[in-house]
C-alpha cells in the first residue's frame, strides 16, 4: 500500500521473509545472511515472534490453555508444539490478536530504532506483520479494513518475500499445525498481494534455486548500490553467477492451485 510509513533513508536495509510453516524460510534466511556477509555487509537476523511480538510468551501460554490437552504438549513434544497457536480461531482470541498486532507494530518501530540495529547494514526478519495479517485475514469488509489499517501503520520493508511451498510438503517437514490450516494459510498469504503488491512471491524449488531468485532481487535493489559505495564486492555480479546456475522461475503472481 502506498501510504505505508517509510523510515529514514540511513536506516539499515530491511528484508522480510513470510510464508507457511515448513516452506524453507529459515534455510533461505541463513543462506542470504551468509551471502551478504561474504560481501562485507553487517547483517542482523531477527525473529518477529521472539524479538518483536509484544508479550509473546503470554500469548503462547493463553493459546495452550485454550487448546487444552488435545494438541501437542510444548514441554513433552516441543518438535510438534505450535509456537503461537494461530490456527485456534476462538472469537475472543481473534479479538485479542487484533489488539496485540497493533502493539506489535509499535514495538517493531522501537526495536528498529535501537542502537544494535543502527550499527547494521542489513536486518533480516523471519516473519513480519504480513504473517500476523495472514493469521486472521478474510475477504469481508471488516477483515480488509483491519488489514489496511495495520498496513498503513507498518514500516514498508525494502524487500518482502513470501516463500511459497506445497502445503503437503511443508506439513511433512514441519507438522506443527493441522494440514487443513496450512492449505488455508497458504491461500491467504498469496491473496495478500492484492493489498501489498510489493510482496515478492518466490515459487517452490530446490534451496539453491530459490536462493538465486532472492539474490536476483537483492542485486536490483539499493542494497547493491550501498555495498558498492562502501567499496564492497559487487552484489549484482555475485548474484548473477548464482542465477546462471538456476532453473527456478520467479512467481510474481499468486497461484490459483493448492
Amino acid at each position: 500500500m502506498a501510504n505505508r510509513r517509510n523510515a529514514p533513508a540511513n536506516r539499515p536495509f530491511l528484508i522480510t521473509f513470510s510464508g507457511i510453516d515448513g516452506a524453507g524460510k529459515s534455510t533461505q534466511i541463513e543462506l542470504l545472511s551468509s551471502h551478504l556477509q561474504k560481501q562485507g555487509l553487517r547483517v542482523l537476523q531477527l525473529s518477529f515472534w521472539d524479538d518483536i511480538a509484544a508479550l509473546s510468551e503470554m500469548r503462547a501460554g493463553a493459546g495452550y490453555r485454550v487448546m487444552g490437552s488435545s494438541d501437542a504438549d510444548p514441554v513433552n513434544e516441543p518438535s510438534l508444539a505450535p509456537r503461537n497457536n494461530k490456527h485456534v480461531r476462538k472469537w475472543y482470541l481473534t479479538a485479542a490478536r487484533l489488539a496485540f498486532y497493533v502493539l506489535d507494530v509499535g514495538r517493531l518501530y522501537r526495536v528498529l530504532a535501537s542502537p544494535r540495529i543502527k550499527n547494521c547494514d542489513v536486518v533480516i526478519l523471519d516473519r513480519y506483520v504480513y504473517d500476523q495479517i495472514a493469521n486472521i485475514y478474510s475477504q469481508s469488509y471488516a477483515g480488509r479494513s483491519y488489514a489496511k489499517l495495520l498496513l498503513s501503520l507498518t514500516l514498508a520493508p525494502d524487500l518482502a518475500f513470501i516463500v511459497d511451498a506445497s502445503p503437503a510438503a511443508a506439513f511433512a517437514r514441519k507438522p506443527e499445525y493441522p494440514l487443513e490450516f496450512v492449505y488455508r494459510n497458504r491461500q491467504t498469504f498469496l491473496s495478500l498481494r492484492e493489498l501489498v503488491p510489493q510482496l515478492i512471491v518466490i515459487s517452490e524449488g530446490k534451496a539453491e534455486d530459490v536462493s538465486s531468485e532472492i539474490y536476483f532481487h537483492i542485486s536490483r535493489s539499493r542494497l547493491a548500490e550501498r555495498a558498492s559505495t562502501k567499496g564492497k564486492p559487487d552484489l549484482a555480479a555475485a548474484s548473477a553467477v548464482v542465477r546462471q546456475q538456476s532453473s527456478c522461475s520467479l512467481q510474481n503472481e499468486p497461484t490459483a492451485g493448492v
